[in-house]
């Protein structure tokens, strides 16, 4: 068959999302609906129908422009999509070696520093099962610390592992063991300066040069959109700056991160780089993202993907 005439009975798809969390089942409806308003072509791929998508794109009925894989990191079975996608020139976003080198949140602590970002005071633990006590170096530098101070895994997230008051040298070097195979990051408390009422406590948002930012109690784990007249009042400006000197440096398009205004109005950045962004409503989850925000989310997706492929 002529080029030509393969190309035009290709399936295009501007949009490619691989998912396996149940709760990504609304965003994935909305995605559905807003590629339908804006004349994208979406596919959600899951693993119903992962084996007959790898078998199209093998055989060239299937050409992906941009993938957001949702599912490897959890699922292998979905891993070799990533990989034929990257071989055929698909824009993955967040490719699996960037993303697998920024979970190492020892790692990206270090590069932040260099890149003048303020971050919390940490010392980095070996894993427990590298050193099940710790030397006298350590728990000397560990007495630094003001107590109560933050005990955090190198890898991971959704606060597995975390723990937020820890009272003495020797505490944080048995806690290690909740996460034995992980290094840990000991880090000084970070204590929240209060408007409204609110802890400014913030999940800021990297969108593909965009920089979004939602209010979010750590404590209660729930969600505020920001207004217009918030910005000014919380160094909204200087916070996209930030955002901006993390994605140089982690290299990703699409990310989200924890940011505090302290008591010594600092803006300092206290989770660095979440690749999984958690994109749960909050009109079926009390602690879900507002339902505007997550549509913006989706749309800016598809815009994307929708340059990409017209590049």
């Amino acid at each position: 068959m002529p080029e030509t005439s393969l190309a035009a009975v290709r399936k295009q798809v501007h949009l490619a999302v691989a998912w396996d969390w149940e709760y990504d089942y609304d965003f994935i409806r909305i995605l559905e609906r807003q590629a339908k308003r804006l004349g994208v072509q979406f596919l959600d791929i899951s693993a119903y129908n992962l084996e007959s998508t790898l078998d199209a794109l093998k055989s060239g009925a299937l050409v992906i422009h941009a993938l957001l894989d949702r599912a490897s990191d959890t699922n292998e079975l979905f891993f070799p999509l990533q990989q034929l996608l990257a071989e055929h020139g698909t824009s993955i976003i967040n490719p699996y070696h960037i993303s697998q080198r920024t979970m190492d949140k020892a790692f990206m602590h270090y590069e932040l520093i260099r890149a003048n970002v303020n971050v919390p005071y940490t010392i980095v633990l070996p894993a427990f099962d590298e050193a099940r006590k710790l030397d006298n170096v350590l728990i000397k530098e560990l007495a630094k610390l003001q107590i109560p101070f933050v005990l955090k895994p190198a890898n991971g997230g959704g606060g597995e592992g975390v723990v937020k008051s820890v009272y003495s040298p020797y505490d944080a070097s048995a806690w290690r063991e909740i996460i034995p195979w992980d290094k840990y990051l000991a880090q000084e408390k970070i204590y929240p300066k209060y408007l409204y009422g609110w802890r400014c406590w913030f999940r800021a948002y990297y969108l593909f040069g965009e920089v979004e930012v939602l209010w979010w109690d750590d404590e209660q784990h729930l969600y505020r959109m920001l207004s217009e007249s918030d910005k000014p009042r919380i160094k909204f400006d200087d916070m996209v700056k930030v955002m901006q000197r993390i994605a140089e440096v982690s290299e990703m398009d699409f990310f989200s991160s924890e940011i505090v205004l302290d008591i010594h109005e600092r803006l300092v950045v206290v989770d660095y780089v979440n690749d999984q962004i958690d994109l749960r409503i909050k009109s079926r989850h009390y602690n879900g993202l507002p339902d505007v925000f997550v549509e913006k989310v989706a749309e800016k997706l598809l815009h994307f993907a929708k340059a990409v492929a017209e590049q």
